[in-house]
């Protein structure tokens, strides 16, 4: 049958509700506009000069400011928004009920999606969509909440910066940059050319995967080594870590886009903690890497 609480989430909304400017309700009580009786609403509390007000309400006279507390129909609550007299902050959505009979399913799903990709027959993207598929045909989410789940700004946002990376690797900007590198600091020393290699993976991997910034990269660090007479496995892993160092924008990696929404981050939320995550990998990079292989 159909619980209180799910009747309650689907039928029955709070909101706040605040006497307009020239609202003609200022000096009247509940009681004279038969507030009840006309909008089938219930004033659970009316905040006024910034202190709630819980008894009395109904022949209390109303201020200029105040603030009303409802409870009623969400149908009413939309009527209410088309009076002058009242301007209504918004619907306050109640939690919807835990499906609990569904955990075992979702749970289910969420391993059966792994099974795939961890066995190489299907990508994370194929097997997360067909998981995501079963979720509302087995009634664990309905069509509108899978639709409302979907983090649009995140979708655009990794659409809009993909063509940056394409066009890097397109047009041998990438290979530009790191031939650039080696001229210049190959002759300033070992270290400095780890440290420009490093910065360099770092910058592309912001906007490129991590397996294209390192593949385009590592053949050049892998030349660079040659000329130098070195074997190039300190400069290969610099390139690895920095490839992995996806901390300054939501596009880096896939986790980072997956928690903005969420979140509620911006843009500018990942390059503030992610710039000292990303100087102390370059420090510990610069500091251990050349112990482990000796460079040059």
């Amino acid at each position: 049958g159909v619980e209180d609480q799910d009747l309650q989430s689907e039928v029955v909304g709070i909101a706040e509700v605040l006497l307009s400017p020239r609202s003609g309700l200022v000096g009247k009580s509940l009681a004279d506009i038969q507030f009840r009786e006309k909008y089938s609403l219930t004033v659970l509390a009316i905040l006024r000069d910034g202190r709630p007000l819980r008894t009395g309400l109904v022949d209390l006279p109303l201020r200029f400011g105040d603030t009303l507390l409802v409870q009623g129909p969400r149908q009413k609550i939309r009527v209410l928004q088309r009076e002058p007299d009242f301007v209504v902050m918004g619907d306050i959505e109640v939690a919807p009920a835990v499906r609990a009979r569904k955990a075992p399913v979702a749970i289910g799903l969420l391993l059966l999606m792994l099974v795939p990709v961890i066995a190489g027959w299907l990508p994370i993207a194929a097997s997360a969509l067909l998981a995501g598929i079963l979720m509302v045909i087995t009634g664990c989410l309905t069509m509108d909440e899978a639709y409302q789940s979907i983090e649009w700004k995140a979708v655009f946002l990794v659409a809009g910066t993909l063509p940056l990376g394409i066009a890097m690797e397109k047009t041998g900007t990438a290979q530009y940059l790191a031939g650039f590198l080696v001229d210049t600091l190959g002759g300033l020393g070992p270290l400095a050319l780890l440290a420009g290699f490093y910065i360099l993976t770092n910058l592309l991997t912001q906007f490129m995967s991590n397996a294209a910034s390192t593949m385009l990269i590592a053949p050049i660090a892998i030349g660079a080594a040659n000329q130098m007479g070195s074997e190039p496995y300190a400069l290969l892993m610099t390139v690895a870590v920095a490839a992995s160092a996806g901390f300054l924008t939501p596009v880096a990696h896939q986790s980072n886009v997956l928690v903005m929404g969420p979140g509620g981050y911006r843009f500018g939320d990942y390059f503030k903690s992610g710039l000292p995550l990303d100087l102390l990998t370059f420090v510990v990079t610069l500091l251990i890497i050349p112990l482990i292989w000796p460079w040059p």
